[in-house]
């Protein structure tokens, strides 16, 4: 997470990258692409700060995410091992009570909102798009053995199209960020009931990632937890 003053409060930003392509290569993927969105908003926090005119915060979210992309696929292309690596990449920047979300890969979104879980992202895989073309029922995608196969990723090829969102926020909204560690082994329901059921929010992500590791999770798995006040 990082906080970046600006005049009208602050512009908070969450993200989680899970990283391809082997251990090293993904981890560096993954690193690139975080590096690229912390930098991004810090300079555009300052031009804010100077009173200088600039884009809205969800194009500066889409600018930043294709430039990550470049960044990654060029670091690739430097290295003939680091061929073929990527890194996924779901965030949200917060703003004036208004929430931006900008998404590539299969990392989630999630918005919990009084005792309703909304998924706000949706996932760039083979078998998000059999599900929406009515190929596959929702159980036979949760066995299919390309379930973990995804079709965008950040630099995997020259150009990326990230998807973006934006939301009105309530007080009391949360946000939970998490990588296919943890969503594809712990339902969406069970993170509302957890959230529910304690604020303590470190206790959460460590129960819910502890709850996957349980349910033979062999990926890193990460969860971001992001309550707005």
């Amino acid at each position: 997470m990082w906080s970046f003053p600006v005049p009208r409060g602050s512009l908070d930003l969450y993200a989680v990258a899970d990283g391809m392509g082997g251990a090293s290569s993904g981890e560096l993927a993954s690193k690139t692409a975080v590096e690229v969105l912390d930098e991004s908003f810090e300079r555009y926090a300052a031009e804010l700060n100077q009173g200088n005119p600039v884009v809205s915060v969800v194009t500066m979210l889409d600018k930043a995410i294709r430039l990550a992309n470049r960044r990654v696929y060029a670091t690739a292309m430097q290295q003939e091992g680091r061929r073929g690596m990527g890194t996924t990449l779901s965030c949200v920047a917060v703003l004036d009570g208004r929430a931006y979300v900008g998404h590539v890969g299969d990392s989630r979104v999630f918005l919990i909102r009084g005792n309703t879980i909304y998924q706000i992202t949706k996932d760039h895989s083979w078998v998000e798009e059999q599900l929406e073309k009515g190929v596959l029922t929702e159980e036979e995608a949760e066995e299919h053995e390309w379930r973990n196969l995804i079709t965008r990723a950040l630099g995997t090829r020259p150009q990326i199209a990230p998807d973006t969102a934006e939301v009105d926020l309530k007080v009391g909204d949360t946000f939970a960020l998490s990588s296919d560690g943890l969503h594809g082994l712990v339902k969406p329901e069970e993170i509302l009931q957890e959230l529910r059921r304690t604020r303590d929010r470190q206790h959460v992500v460590e129960y819910l990632i502890a709850l996957a590791n349980e349910r033979g999770g062999h990926d890193n798995i990460t969860l971001v937890i992001a309550e707005v006040m």
